[in-house]
């Protein structure tokens, strides 16, 4: 899941660290480790710690058999008196305790400690990449008043090299532009350039080409995958292959039954292989990345009730659930908390025409379980609850 309003699962990609031993987590005098949520499920806690990365958040093991996600340490007697200190810290969940750390075993997952792959290029300012005997430079060209293009080029000795110009339409920015060499295709002898320019404007929008040498071809080719709202695309080895996956929100579901601020989005999972990207969202290999995203939303949730009122998160919610096949489960739950009095929503237009071209007044919100259950189907979420098939009948 990822909540646009905040940013709270932009912060940075994040790795599995595993077990490596035993560590000694326990503390004196006032000094405290703060534990923000303890379960039994791995993926939930990990989901919880995703949310709250950015704090340097930590899963551990601990002696009861639990894993704890905590923060810290820091130097405080009370949680009060932590929050007070922090407003970062603001908002915690009800339960949340300072610990000694004393039952505490190992950390078992944390955030990776690198920052953003993509290194910055701008006008007058290429950006240089190499990876083994690649090498890569990538920069904007002036194509006219205030207009610059892309130019990616590079090769391999013995290979014939590769140009690419992208952007020369005006619609972007000369910054907020990255570039990085990055192994996406598991299959590949040689890592893919990836490389982005940013449209500008308060929530969008981020293109991105990836240029693949293919295996079967004679050289490189490139493939525009799209705008993304915010920052795009970013990477996680999600399942393990040694190939970074591409993650996003998924955008449709921004103002949707919300506001911006109030849009929540399920996680997009996609692979890039042999030149083209696909979705593999719902490969049963990558469900537990499903779990901690899902696991992510509801600590949110339980740490800010209202969000159970509100269209913008529900939504999102019971699309994650029902891929996670818990629609049937979650459904009720959304039948009963949505904000019945919201203007937010898809609409249609009563006389006929096309939405864009309607009339003020023939404008109508259809109601929201019948607009919630077909906008699920349309985008892919299913199958869908029985009682959400009867609002399309």
């Amino acid at each position: 899941m990822v909540k646009f309003a905040v940013g709270l699962l932009f912060s940075a990609a994040v790795l599995w660290a595993g077990a490596a031993h035993a560590e000694n987590f326990k503390l004196s005098g006032n000094k405290h480790w703060l534990a923000v949520a303890s379960t039994k499920n791995l993926d939930e806690a990990i989901g919880i710690a995703r949310v709250l990365g950015g704090e340097g958040a930590r899963v551990v093991s601990s002696q009861s058999g639990y894993f704890g996600v905590i923060l810290g340490p820091y130097v405080t007697d009370s949680v009060e008196e932590l929050k007070k200190k922090n407003d970062n810290l603001n908002q915690l969940p009800a339960d949340a305790l300072l610990s000694n750390g004393a039952r505490y075993i190992e950390t078992v997952w944390k955030p990776a400690a690198t920052a953003n792959v993509l290194s910055d290029y701008e006008k007058d300012k290429p950006v240089q990449l190499s990876s083994g005997d690649l090498s890569v430079t990538v920069k904007l060209e002036k194509s006219g008043e205030d207009q610059f293009n892309t130019v990616a080029s590079g090769g391999q000795p013995g290979s014939p090299p590769f140009s690419f110009t992208v952007g020369s339409d005006g619609e972007y920015t000369d910054i907020g532009s990255g570039a990085a060499l990055i192994k996406l295709d598991p299959k590949s002898t040689v890592p893919q350039l990836f490389f982005t320019r940013f449209t500008g404007g308060a929530h969008c929008c981020t293109n991105t080409w990836v240029a693949s040498k293919m295996e079967t071809a004679s050289g490189w080719a490139l493939k525009d995958l799209g705008k993304l709202d915010g920052g795009g695309y970013w990477f996680e080895d999600v399942d393990g292959d040694g190939a970074q996956e591409l993650l996003s929100a998924d955008n449709a579901f921004l103002y949707a039954f919300d506001s911006y601020a109030g849009s929540f989005a399920p996680i997009h999972i996609a692979k890039f292989k042999d030149g083209s990207l696909q979705d593999v969202s719902e490969d049963a290999s990558l469900r537990s990345r499903l779990v901690q995203d899902l696991a992510g939303m509801e600590y949110q949730a339980n740490v800010n009730a209202d969000l159970w009122k509100s269209n913008g998160f529900l939504v999102a919610w019971v699309a994650s659930k029902i891929r996670l096949g818990d629609g049937a489960d979650a459904w009720p739950t959304v039948m009963e908390n949505y904000d019945k009095s919201a203007e937010f929503g898809p609409q249609e237009c009563t006389s006929g025409q096309k939405i864009d071209d309607c009339p003020a007044e023939n404008l109508k919100t259809i109601p929201f379980p019948k607009a919630l259950a077909s906008f699920l189907k349309e985008n892919g979420y299913g199958p869908l609850p029985s009682e959400a098939e009867q609002e399309l009948k």
